[in-house]
């Protein structure tokens, strides 16, 4: 069998032409096939996701534990009014009772402070405590005088609880650390 040039060269292009037709025929297969789509769609989609969710997470803690600083100086300004003023260890207690009525008081970062007894009257709206006479001159029977609407003065105690946040992630919107906080302020007689 005698083998020419043109024999080599027509097998050789049928060889091609077949391979090329089964890299049409794979590659179609290829498009055809879903399998791994979800897969590489997830891939694509979840850190945005995350992206979009942490703050939300991170702003709900950060809410959550201002929540719980604000039930613990309540209940510390719950026990100042109950319990009668002392000058001795009054303000420990009222501490004490701030720090365990959250589970905050075991974070490091919690501080719950008792301020001086101050003398005042409620201002005009009743929304804040304006400062009236001395301690020792609080109100009439002690030498000061009576609120300007006619009222006694009341020796009041403001309560301050607050707490260090870290979120999770830094984001402009919240500093790191923020630092959360809330005061109650009583009258204690």
């Amino acid at each position: 069998m005698a083998c020419s040039l043109w024999d080599f060269s027509s097998s050789v292009r049928s060889v091609l032409h077949r391979a090329a037709a089964g890299c049409c025929r794979f590659a179609a297969a290829l498009a055809r096939d879903r399998r791994g789509m979800s897969a590489v769609e997830f891939g694509v989609a979840a850190p945005v996701f995350l992206a979009i969710l942490m703050p939300v997470v991170d702003l709900g803690r950060a809410y959550s534990q201002q929540i719980q600083i604000r039930q613990a100086v309540q209940a510390g300004a719950l026990y100042a009014s109950v319990n009668v003023y002392n000058s001795g260890t009054w303000s420990t207690s009222v501490q004490t009772a701030v720090t365990n009525s959250t589970y905050l008081s075991s974070d490091a970062t919690f501080a719950a402070t008792v301020g001086a007894e101050s003398c005042g009257c409620p201002n005009s709206t009743s929304t804040d405590i304006v400062s009236h006479d001395t301690i020792t001159t609080c109100g009439p029977s002690n030498g000061g005088t009576n609120c300007s609407d006619g009222s006694a003065p009341g020796y009041y105690v403001t309560i301050t609880g607050s707490v260090s946040y870290t979120p999770v992630m830094p984001y402009s919107i919240l500093a790191n650390p923020t630092t959360l906080s809330d005061q109650a302020v009583v009258r204690i007689q």
